[in-house]
């Protein structure tokens, strides 16, 4: 209930349900009809329904290759024709007393994509700022959260887990750097890691890391400094982490991917396969404030490396088919996560 702007110079709840229910229907059928007016997902476990909402979170659990199986993380995206660029909200106008359409565009979709429609009935819904708030959710998730990643991990972290949970991964692979594993010991104050792979690397402005807590959960201390393998904490933990625990170090050069689960299933009696779907922590400020979406870097691979040291050059006179040619030898001190060189000469 919270006020938000009705896109009319006043404000509203940011979620209004207004029906008249004069059918019967299947009762799961009607909860998802609820549930949708507040981006709700409901879900069946274990003989009862829990209600998971889209809306911003913090980070519940986090993965990387230390808790999850060898195959690692499985990405996909949504097929360019499942995207759309338009929106057609349907929804009860009070003011004429019949059903009314709000149109919602996604320009900039619309540049790469053309026109693509879909047609939404927007349940219990009479506000027009409501229906357009709809519409803007539907363009942004097609565009912005519509990849999907998959793993299987153990019980240890399976169990705990459940859909609409936010979580965060490291993954080396797309991200280039290792920034998570298990601890090898800790303190309230400093942390052990298992591994000094990419420390040398870890650059950037507010550092910080994440620990999965002995009771689940995840705290994010800043860093004052590393030393071999030992982090050093701004500020004393609630409780001493277990050995074995996931870490995960963060800057603003390279942070976590964060994901909302969407399932968990249980494979066998020890691993648990785990789909999750894009999460972006600024979605509602810009489906309803218009705030642009801060640039993440999560990954180092796209960005640019210095270009290598020590560069020497050596003329040499080397004979071939009977003709005396020059030879131009090029020698450098390589950068680290660089595997091609561009070679220019004039």
């Amino acid at each position: 209930n919270e006020l938000v702007s009705d896109g009319q110079g006043g404000t509203e709840a940011r979620f209004s349900c207004n029906v008249n229910i004069q059918t019967s229907q299947e009762a799961f059928n009607l909860i998802q009809d609820l549930a949708s007016v507040m981006r709700c997902m409901p879900i069946w476990s274990a003989g009862s329904i829990t209600i998971s909402q889209d809306r911003p979170t913090d980070s519940s659990y986090l993965f990387s290759l230390a808790n999850v199986t060898e195959e690692g993380f499985t990405y996909t995206g949504a097929s360019l024709k499942q995207r759309h660029t338009v929106v057609n909200v349907s929804y009860f106008n009070m003011d004429t007393r019949q059903i009314d359409y709000e149109v919602v565009e996604d320009t900039v979709a619309q540049s790469k994509l053309g026109i693509v429609i879909k047609d939404v009935k927007a349940f219990a819904c009479t506000s027009r700022g409501q229906a357009q708030r709809l519409g803007k959710a539907i363009l942004f998730s097609e565009q912005q959260e519509s990849e999907v990643v998959n793993f299987t991990t153990s019980i240890d972290a399976g169990a705990v887990v459940r859909p609409g949970a936010v979580i965060t991964i490291n993954d080396p692979v797309r991200g280039g750097e290792r920034r998570s594993g298990r601890i090898a010991s800790a303190t309230t104050t400093q942390i052990t890691l298992d591994s000094k792979e990419s420390l040398d690397t870890f650059t950037g402005n507010n550092k910080r890391i994440s620990i999965i807590m002995p009771n689940g959960t995840v705290e994010t201390k800043s860093i004052t400094g590393i030393s071999g393998l030992v982090v050093t904490l701004a500020s004393a933990l609630s409780t001493t982490p277990n050995a074995n625990s996931i870490w995960l170090l963060e800057s603003d050069s390279l942070i976590g991917q964060t994901f909302r689960i969407v399932s968990v299933e249980e494979k066998d009696g020890i691993n648990y396969d785990v789909s999750a779907l894009t999460y972006v922590a600024g979605k509602y400020d810009n489906i309803e404030q218009g705030i642009n979406l801060p640039a993440l870097n999560v990954s180092v691979l796209n960005q640019l490396r210095n270009p290598p040291s020590n560069l020497q050059a050596s003329e040499k006179i080397i004979v071939r088919n009977n003709r005396a040619m020059t030879k131009i030898i090029l020698s450098w001190v390589s950068v680290t996560g660089v595997s091609q060189y561009q070679v220019q000469f004039r």
